[in-house]
């Protein structure tokens, strides 16, 4: 089976405290929304402390035009990219050559040619590298990447692929949407890299393994979480339903993942859950009956980090590989929600 080998991450240089995020916002949003004083109670009560935006906090409060942003996302999301990719590859002892594909994924922004033809040249990969740029994924994009990296590996497992996700949330920011959806993602979302090595069996590479991935979709469930695109702007789309979904949902879609697999889950002790934010950290841990600390990976993630969509569950997971809890065998979960609305669950096993 294909193995995880290892996850590396590069955040921006600007470090905000939610406190000071939430203060802005309130100049922002003043004498425009009713009842903002209560609803800037969603930042202290997202369980986030700082987060990593691309540009200072000052930058914000001017309006830019979509240029601007896109250049942004492609010169200096692609430093990001390089730096996590660099590290991951270093971590792990290996060489840019030995990588046969490259994926990169990411919903925030928009290149052509897709970063993944800079990543080629920038990091000295052979010119013959596949690449699969997957775009629109939001949330769920690291995780299906994964599974993208694992199906490449199965069919070919003497090759190594290299995933890079890059998020910069904090450009889509519109000041002129004074929605509730728009409060909501100013409170939680935030920008990053992170980058995975995946080789095939045939490797001598070692690492916790990918024994099944599965993706869902949820029929007629397309308002739930995505982007409206409003002239060159995107503005979230973000449903209240969401954690009701997932509440209802959850349960049977794992339960029959794991039996398809022949396992119960009683049997899995490691969970690396995407951090989608508090409501939905509470859901997991209701819904699959967690009663320790299964989660406290999850949590440290959003406290530190907010949610950086498809970036977050590669920084649990990198995270939970350098734990001592990482290197105990047993079965592991790692999932994400996003768009669709879809869900992508990976069944993983330590040795």
């Amino acid at each position: 089976m294909p193995k995880i080998i290892t996850v590396s991450h590069a955040l921006p240089s600007h470090i905000a405290p939610q406190s000071v995020v939430r203060d802005l916002v309130r100049g922002i949003f003043a004498n425009q929304v009713e009842n903002l004083e209560k609803l800037l109670s969603i930042f202290d009560n997202a369980r986030i402390d700082t987060r990593q935006f691309m540009m200072p906090l000052h930058w914000y409060l001017l309006p830019h035009p979509p240029a601007e942003r896109t250049r942004i996302y492609q010169e200096q999301g692609l430093e990001l990219m390089v730096q996590a990719a660099g590290r991951c590859l270093q971590k792990a002892g290996c060489a840019p050559a030995e990588i046969n594909q490259i994926i990169v994924v990411s919903s925030t922004g928009h290149a052509t040619p897709t970063l993944d033809a800079h990543l080629i040249n920038r990091l000295g990969l052979h010119p013959t590298t596949t690449r699969l740029p997957l775009w629109g994924l939001g949330c769920a994009g690291g995780a299906a990447g994964l599974a993208r990296a694992v199906d490449y590996c199965r069919a070919y497992p003497a090759h190594r692929v290299l995933l890079i996700a890059l998020e910069c949330c904090s450009l889509t920011f519109m000041a002129a949407d004074v929605s509730k959806k728009n409060l909501v993602a100013t409170a939680l979302f935030a920008d990053g890299a992170a980058a995975a090595l995946v080789a095939g069996d045939r490797t001598p590479m070692a690492g916790p393994r990918v024994l099944a991935s599965r993706s869902q979709l949820f029929p007629e469930s397309y308002r739930i979480m995505g982007w409206d695109f409003v002239g060159q702007e995107m503005q979230l789309v973000l449903s209240p339903r969401l954690p009701t979904l997932i509440r209802q949902e959850l349960r049977p879609l794992i339960d029959n993942f794991f039996a398809g697999q022949g396992i119960n889950r009683s049997e899995v002790r490691h969970f690396i859950t995407h951090p989608g934010g508090a409501r939905i950290i509470d859901v997991y841990r209701e819904v699959l009956e967690l009663r320790g600390d299964e989660l406290a990976l999850t949590e440290t993630a959003l406290r530190n980090h907010g949610n950086v969509s498809s970036v977050s569950v590669l920084l649990v997971l990198e995270a939970w590989m350098a734990s001592r809890d990482g290197q105990t065998p047993g079965y592991g979960l790692l999932s994400a929600f996003g768009p669709g609305f879809s869900a992508e669950l990976l069944l993983l096993q330590v040795e």
